[in-house]
């Protein structure tokens, strides 16, 4: 089941209570493991009695509970760990429909993810989330279902595309599935925006949990902003003392690690250096990417690197599991291993390695020896309104990339972009600009090359263009997507106006995707045809393709992990970084105002 309150009916909770008690027989019992005990930090040997999909004893010896009729698993002296919690999640980012997605994170250990369809939403509306709860519900995957908090702000004030209303947003928050709402934004709590009180005292008033997006709050704001929520966690730490400050207000932080936001290495020193205490730290990957599970892992790797910055394998352990449920107020039904909990067990070879080698989720046995039973996932089937949703009001010509100003001709000092490729955050960099004939004009040979953003989902025919630096393309070439953070617009970079145009023409030819354009030609490209932001192909196929792509890119002369993450939220002109595009021009974030490249 993908709902965290299935198995609690009074006839489920009571064949609990009778497998325990050795009147009936368990479904499925797990031998000859050695238990982690996150609640006390103990490894012991014990044994795993399940019924239905959840836990019915954890004991020594649970011979009365094995009937003729149970099956019996040997854990082989394997270790027995709950499975993984990923606390913050935005699934569409990985590229795959949830089914696809589901089969690659449950393979690496995570059972359970907190995430939002916020991207989805954006551009179908509330039924384009509820095409993705309804593929989710015969999942071993739990989806701890959240308000999608950046699908109701999107870019405002600098652009939106009229869905969901507060209205949807109030008609999610009763859906069974929810949890919370995720990404409340602490500048806009700070400030006392009405909109964003509105849905925060109206999810509070439910008992439901308020996930936070704390970027850069610090002084009296981040006290203002906590004094609001009263509880809250953040996964926009970015520093050890970012970390420590909020730690220290009851803020839990989830160290984050995923495409373009490498955070958990500095983050953790809040622990290892700072000696902060861990119980109130957790893991997530917020911008989850396909290549880096497939090569690296998920919630598993941020685990092994945990230990490998010097973190205990128990502690880390526990900040995935039981840290994670408490903080998302789930600690009922999941993150430990123990009666009544939902049955997600991981058999691991090891603990420092990490290796998940078998993967129990709501009792069933979904992966053993690396072969996961792919009949499980199924494969969903999206609505034509899916398709067909990069709208430009006309096709993008070269013209459209020109950057005018009245300033004289000569250089004159201009604000570029500096963008990182390991963070979400960017900067605000004054340059000695070319200006020529009215116009400013790019230099690839200092790297200060043009970007832009379209909007795509209303066709409304805005466009913004700025400079921005830290790409590195080489040579004459483009990078574009229509994953962007938030609105979901078309952003795109190049070194010449004419392979931006190609490049965006294209994703709008094949109704979106990753593309890299050289020479005027395709060179590489992942096709998104489900709301410009998923893929159709098999999850396999999709990291086979993407690599391919990053090759290309990488070929281009641009050394970042994660090019196409980093393009899109360079796009994302609100509360995270300095310095942004958005298809109403350059941004300058924490004043919230349209600024020009080259002032008059």
């Amino acid at each position: 089941m993908s709902l965290v309150t299935a198995g609690t009916d009074r006839a489920s909770k009571r064949k609990l209570s009778n497998v325990a008690l050795g009147s009936e027989h368990a479904d499925l019992v797990i031998r000859g493991g050695a238990l982690v005990n996150v609640y006390t930090r103990e490894v012991y040997p014990a044994e795993i009695a399940i019924a239905g999909n959840r836990i019915a004893a954890v004991d020594v010896d649970l011979s009365h509970a094995v009937g003729p009729l149970t099956d019996v698993l040997d854990a082989d002296g394997r270790f027995l760990v709950p499975g993984f919690i990923d606390t913050h999640s935005h699934v569409h980012e990985s590229q795959l429909p949830i089914p696809e997605y589901a089969r690659a994170v449950i393979a690496r250990g995570t059972t359970s993810v907190s995430t939002d369809f916020y991207g989805e939403l954006v551009v179908g509306g509330v039924a384009a989330v509820d095409a993705c709860l309804d593929a989710a519900r015969t999942l071993p995957l739990k989806l701890l279902f959240m308000l999608g908090t950046p699908g109701y702000y999107q870019n405002f004030p600098f652009g939106h595309s009229g869905w969901p209303t507060l209205d949807d947003m109030r008609a999610l928050a009763l859906r069974p599935e929810c949890v919370g709402m995720d990404d409340s934004f602490a500048a806009y709590i700070a400030d006392g925006e009405s909109g964003i009180l509105d849905l925060v005292d109206e999810v509070q008033s439910r008992g439901l949990w308020v996930s936070s997006h704390g970027a850069e709050m610090t002084g009296r704001r981040l006290q203002a902003w906590m004094a609001y929520l009263g509880a809250t966690d953040d996964h926009e730490c970015v520093s050890a003392d970012d970390a420590v400050a909020k730690s220290r207000l009851g803020v839990y932080v989830t160290a984050r690690e995923g495409a373009g936001c490498y955070n958990l290495a500095e983050v953790i020193k809040a622990i290892t250096v700072g000696g902060i205490d861990p119980r109130r730290f957790c893991f997530n990957t917020d911008v989850p990417s396909s290549v880096e599970i497939a090569d690296l892992g998920h919630i598993d790797h941020s685990v092994r690197m945990a230990i490998e910055l010097g973190i205990e394998p128990l502690v880390a352990l526990q900040m995935a599991t039981l840290n994670a449920s408490e903080c998302l107020g789930v600690t009922r039904h999941l993150g430990a291993i123990s009666p009544g909990k939902i049955a997600d067990v991981l058999l691991v070879g090891d603990l420092r390695a990490v290796d998940v080698q078998c993967v129990i989720a709501d009792g069933r046995i979904v992966l053993a020896d690396g072969d996961s039973a792919t009949e499980i996932f199924g494969k969903v089937s999206f609505p034509q309104a899916a398709r067909d949703t990069v709208i430009f009001k006309r096709a993008v010509v070269e013209a459209d990339f020109a950057i005018r100003t009245g300033a004289p001709d000569g250089r004159a000092p201009g604000r570029v972009i500096g963008a990182f490729g390991h963070t979400v955050t960017t900067d605000d960099i004054t340059e000695m600009l070319d200006v020529f004939d009215g116009y400013v004009l790019a230099d690839q040979a200092r790297d200060l090359l043009k970007i832009a953003a379209i909007e795509r989902v209303r066709g409304t025919g805005e466009i913004g263009v700025g400079l921005v630096t830290g790409f590195h393309l080489k040579g004459s070439c483009a990078l574009a997507t229509t994953f962007n953070s938030q609105q979901q617009n078309c952003i795109v970079v190049g070194t010449t106006d004419h392979d931006m145009a190609v490049a965006a023409n294209e994703l709008a030819r094949v109704g979106g995707g990753f593309i890299a354009v050289r020479d005027g030609c395709v060179a590489a490209m992942l096709e998104l045809p489900l709301f410009g932001l998923l893929s159709e192909e098999p999850y396999e196929v999709v990291v086979a393709q993407l690599k391919g792509l990053l090759s290309v890119v990488a070929e281009m002369g641009c050394d970042m992990q994660s090019p196409f993450a980093t393009l899109g939220f360079v796009g994302l002109p609100v509360d995270i970084g300095h310095l942004k595009i958005c298809p109403e021009g350059l941004v300058d974030v924490w004043s919230r105002s349209i600024v020009e490249v080259v002032p008059a």
